[in-house]
């Protein structure tokens, strides 16, 4: 189970993030929407040249326009693009276009059933999606779950990873990656203490996500 941890903002998070073994570590830039733990690329930049080998970077953004997002991880040093806004598909294949060896991953937020079909939208076009939970003022980062039922369904009909965010937990994350069976899960808030990213909680993530399943019963997606 591939684990990623978002909203890095300084040295003491990366740390926490690493010694609990994350695949992943995002970082929220380009922010249009309430927001927490956002750093601008420089920052982002300055911080991933302390990451250890085979950890991801990824660019975690509101911003929806190509160029500005083409900046952004050029900005960053990220290998990998998480796109949390509305985009049309077509602009994630001029992005690929300028960044060749980009990674791109695309939010669907499941509010209802029609995520299922905002989900094959972007199939053709994303290395991953990402099922997560929005507000009016919040297109992630929310801390509130969503029904897992409609990811399983996203999940067990992609032929693409696929993520599952939105309200996890060290106390609940076991549940969900059992009833959804993603390729990885990702939190934000849910491993906070007092409004800071907590070691024990962070390390209790991982460790609960790693146990839920074995590998043979995880989607994998295809290999593009």
């Amino acid at each position: 189970m591939r684990v990623k941890f978002c909203g890095t903002a300084g040295l003491a998070d990366m740390q926490c993030a690493i010694d609990a073994g994350c695949d992943a570590m995002g970082f929220i830039m380009g922010v249009t929407y309430q927001s927490s733990d956002f750093v601008t690329p420089k920052d982002a930049a300055a911080m991933i040249r302390h990451l250890p080998p085979f950890i991801e970077p990824v660019a975690v953004t509101h911003l929806q326009e190509t160029e500005d997002l083409i900046r952004l991880v050029r900005d960053s040093h990220c290998t990998t693009l998480q796109i949390q806004d509305s985009i049309e598909p077509a602009e994630m294949d001029a992005i690929r276009d300028a960044l060749p060896h980009l990674k791109i991953v695309k939010a669907v937020h499941v509010m209802d059933r029609s995520a299922i079909t905002a989900g094959k939208r972007y199939e053709p076009y994303a290395d991953a999606l990402i099922l997560d939970t929005r507000t009016t003022e919040k297109i992630g980062g929310t801390g509130i779950p969503h029904d897992w039922k409609i990811s399983a369904t996203i999940v067990a009909n992609s032929t693409i990873p696929v993520l599952l965010a939105g309200g996890l937990t060290p106390e609940n994350v076991a549940e969900a990656i059992r009833i959804v069976r993603p390729y990885g899960v990702d939190v934000h808030t849910g491993i906070k203490r007092d409004g800071v990213r907590n070691p024990e909680r962070t390390l209790a993530f991982a460790r609960e996500a790693r146990a839920a399943l074995p590998d043979d019963k995880v989607f994998m997606g295809s290999v593009r």
